[in-house]
């Protein structure tokens, strides 16, 4: 029997449309003999079905056009004069949501509230893969090479009491700075002075509340590469090395122009005797993560030197990193159904949650008795 797959995408995020174009390239790839989909579209925090399928519906999206959706019990039901009507029960949701609460582990956690499996990481390591100040701090005690930063806060920032710039200066430029919980290359500056690299941090704070400042590696290649599981095993991609226009990959690198999936990649990356190695760091974090679903982690390899920095991880990757995967004999439809029922096969074998009983309530003394004091006072109103 076909499962039921609710493909969400959008949300909350400043890459909300890099995730309608994974969406609806998922949903053309899709194996429609094997899964029933219904796209549900997230937007401001709401549930959108009905004709959302195509792309030319979000360039100005009309949410009058389309019926609202809500999620309750594990169920989608719509509301219509007053009256809620059953939707359809998905079996699995499938998450092309990039950034936000659709990929922080928000939406993870009210698919986990509801006991829906999902083609993604669980709530923890969404939430840690998104703050790169946190994720750097895990690589490195791991015993992973990561490029020098300093954190800076908005709230410190803006007070001249207790901010430092010095102390950021210490790491030398060039320098790059980041917004701490954004993907695309959403924010992020290069600085080559004091001047560029405040600027750049006002940049970043229009995006987030935190800052990542790092020293930017000259002379090294941007690598990416994927992984998921099936059923226990790993599939790690082909790498690619990203080309970029300036100094370093912008969001217009990436998808202005209608790329995506169809950009500019050297693939495999000409790194030579590193593409193992980094195939095996991939590997490596994805175990010690305890990640699911498609991930892809970038890195910067300095081929001189033989170094390779991890430098972030991103959990849903946009295109669901497909084209890296089809390098690798893995076609698209294959990649989705994998991914689907490594979900289900996650949900089949989790540990049910199951209530502690004991006596405590019935020996609660407070159930038991009423206090002495209660009964020589009488309740005034």
């Amino acid at each position: 029997m076909a499962k039921k797959v609710a493909l969400i995408f959008g949300g909350r995020s400043l890459e909300s449309e890099v995730s309608i174009i994974t969406a609806i390239e998922a949903l053309r790839a899709i194996d429609k003999s094997k899964y029933i989909v219904e796209p549900i579209y997230l937007f401001d925090g709401k549930f959108y079905f009905d004709n959302v399928d195509e792309i030319g519906k979000f360039v100005e999206f009309e949410r009058f056009k389309h019926k609202r959706a809500y999620l309750e019990g594990g169920t989608f039901y719509c509301r219509r004069f007053g009256v809620s009507k059953k939707l359809f029960t998905p079996d699995v949701a499938l998450l092309c949501t990039h950034g936000g609460e659709g990929e922080n582990g928000i939406l993870q956690a009210l698919l986990d509230f509801n006991g829906i499996p999902y083609t993604s990481c669980s709530v923890l390591p969404s939430a840690v893969c998104m703050d790169k100040e946190i994720s750097k701090a895990l690589f490195v005690s791991f015993g992973f090479d990561v490029m020098p930063s300093k954190t800076v806060f908005k709230t410190c920032f803006n007070d001249k009491t207790t901010y430092d710039i010095d102390e950021i200066e210490t790491l030398e430029y060039p320098l790059i700075v980041k917004p701490a919980n954004l993907g695309s290359s959403i924010g992020v500056s290069v600085a080559n002075d004091r001047k560029q690299l405040l600027d750049a941090l006002f940049v970043a704070f229009e995006f987030c509340d935190k800052a990542i400042v790092e020293k930017k590696l000259v002379d090294c290649l941007e690598v990416n590469c994927a992984v998921f599981s099936h059923k226990g095993e790993i599939f790690v991609s082909a790498t690619e090395n990203p080309t970029n226009s300036g100094e370093f990959l912008s969001f217009d690198d990436k998808y202005i122009g209608g790329k995506m999936s169809v950009a500019d990649h050297k693939i495999p990356a000409p790194i030579g005797p590193l593409e193992e190695k980094v195939k095996q760091i991939t590997r490596d974090l994805y175990q010690k993560l305890a990640l699911n679903g498609v991930v892809r982690i970038d890195y910067l390899c300095d081929i001189e030197r033989e170094k390779i920095y991890v430098n972030e991880i991103n959990t849903i990757p946009g295109s669901l990193a497909f084209y890296l995967f089809s390098k690798v004999e893995i076609a698209f439809d294959s990649l989705l159904s994998m991914l689907v029922e490594d979900a289900l096969f996650r949900k089949e074998n989790a540990l049910s949650v199951r209530a502690y009983k004991s006596d405590i309530l019935q020996n609660y003394s407070a159930l038991q008795t009423v206090p002495q004091k209660l009964k020589n006072n009488k309740i005034s109103g």
